[in-house]
């Protein structure tokens, strides 16, 4: 079975009470502010900052977030595992690579303009972003504390006073916690928004210049 289809079994089976629905947004345009959103993410995820994406780069943001959450062995392997599952996805979206076990800054973009602009990936958004959440709750719990948060930042090499700011705005209901549904609510605006005032910009930490 696709190790990704495992991650979110069970997730899927109880819809999430989305206030906007991917299907719901314009197509992409591709603006310049969604190109500096997108380009702020790859230099997150470039962890080792050589220019392009690695599956290290995702194992070094996994080893990085177990050590500030002081996990033992078992559960830093249960994080790097979800990591290595997200670089599986993010690789397999994309079909304008030139090398198999890199991605380049262009590449990541286009992959990801074509990628959310496709009705399939689109419908099955929410299943995508499942992977995502249960890669930064570390405890399994179904929900994202704010110590879980800080470490997804710390992981990518975010000052995590950053991580205070963004928590804050995700979690709307003001619980101090982040449900499935707000974590997903907020990936859908970062990714499928072209709006430079929409209030989840900083999804990924300050936009860079």
């Amino acid at each position: 079975m696709n190790p990704s289809v495992q991650l979110i079994e069970g997730l899927s089976e109880q819809p999430l009470r989305l206030k906007k629905m991917p299907k719901d947004y314009p197509l992409l345009t591709g603006s310049d502010h969604w190109r500096r959103k997108i380009r702020t993410v790859f230099k997150r995820l470039d962890t080792d900052g050589n220019g392009y994406l690695t599956i290290e780069d995702y194992e070094i943001a996994a080893r990085r977030a177990a050590e500030y959450l002081e996990l033992n062995d078992k559960q830093a392997e249960y994080l790097l595992n979800h990591r290595r599952v997200i670089w599986t996805d993010t690789v397999k979206q994309s079909s304008h690579q030139t090398h198999p076990d890199r991605m380049s800054e262009d590449e990541f973009i286009q992959s990801h303009f074509l990628a959310f602009n496709d009705s399939t990936i689109r419908e099955n958004f929410a299943d995508y972003c499942s992977i995502e959440f249960i890669a930064i709750d570390a405890n399994g719990s179904g929900l994202i504390s704010r110590r879980e948060h800080a470490a997804y930042f710390c992981g990518l090499g975010i000052p995590t006073e950053f991580s205070k700011v963004i928590f804050d705005i995700i979690d709307t209901d003001k619980d101090g916690i982040i449900s499935k549904e707000e974590f997903t609510q907020a990936q859908i605006e970062f990714w499928l928004s072209e709006d430079e005032n929409n209030i989840y910009n900083e999804f990924h930490g300050p936009l860079v210049a």
